[in-house]
């Protein structure tokens, strides 16, 4: 049975896009998940020591209306299939044209067969650049560099909800700044404004083959 959200902190909702054969379930069975019959996958982790629940479920394609059910979207392609690396910066246009401050992160996988890839390296990343968009190679089948891009999705969305609440107390601030002490002001404008360290601390060390032997428990907490 899933989880309470209400007993959490934070509840982030991922849409995992990308085309049949990618490996879009086997990601997620990699990120420490559990499942329903209806096709929802959950983690729970600690962040920042806050109670987080991710829920997310897999599609091949986007659907009008996604945006108002998903927080952030990971687009997967094989790296053996050119095709569905097309299909993913159709999905990523898309997006944009309805929601253009959705977290985005695109992820390469099956890079453990790097012998059969059918990727241009250099092409990839510069069309990555050009789109100001995260690129993480990945191997969900060897469980390799797996935690990378949903822990940087996680703190895209933690970073935009404190910028939030920091613009809030700024503002509320601004309209009492005849009865609020300079000091307070002052606290709220520099040390709430101040970004998150990088999830970079949070995510497992990076390891140096797709063979990699760490444990799926040794992934399941960002702390």
């Amino acid at each position: 049975m899933a989880p309470n959200p209400a007993t959490f902190d934070r509840v982030f909702k991922f849409i995992i896009c990308g085309a049949k054969g990618v490996g879009k379930k086997t990601l997620l069975q990699s990120f420490c998940t559990e499942g329903d019959e209806e096709g929802t996958i959950w983690t729970e982790l600690n962040v920042d020591d806050e109670k987080v629940l991710i829920e997310a479920t897999v599609s091949k394609r986007w659907e009008e209306g996604m945006e108002k059910l998903f927080d952030a979207v990971a687009l997967v392609f094989s790296t053996t299939d050119q095709i569905s690396y097309e299909h993913t910066l159709e999905i990523q246009n898309e997006i944009q044209r309805v929601a253009e401050k959705m977290p985005i992160v695109f992820i390469e996988n099956k890079v453990d067969i790097v012998e059969e890839s059918q990727m241009d390296k250099t092409l990839v990343e510069g069309e990555m650049k050009k789109l100001h968009k995260r690129l993480y190679r990945v191997s969900a089948l060897k469980e390799f560099n797996v935690m990378h891009p949903f822990a940087y999705l996680i703190e895209k969305l933690t970073r935009r909800k404190k910028d939030e609440n920091a613009n809030e107390r700024k503002q509320s601030s601004s309209v009492n700044s005849s009865t609020v002490n300079s000091t307070v002001i002052s606290t709220v404008n520099s040390s709430t404004l101040t970004p998150p360290a990088s999830t970079e601390a949070w995510v497992e060390p990076v390891a140096t083959a797709p063979h990699s032997t760490s444990t799926r428990k040794d992934k399941c907490s960002l702390m």
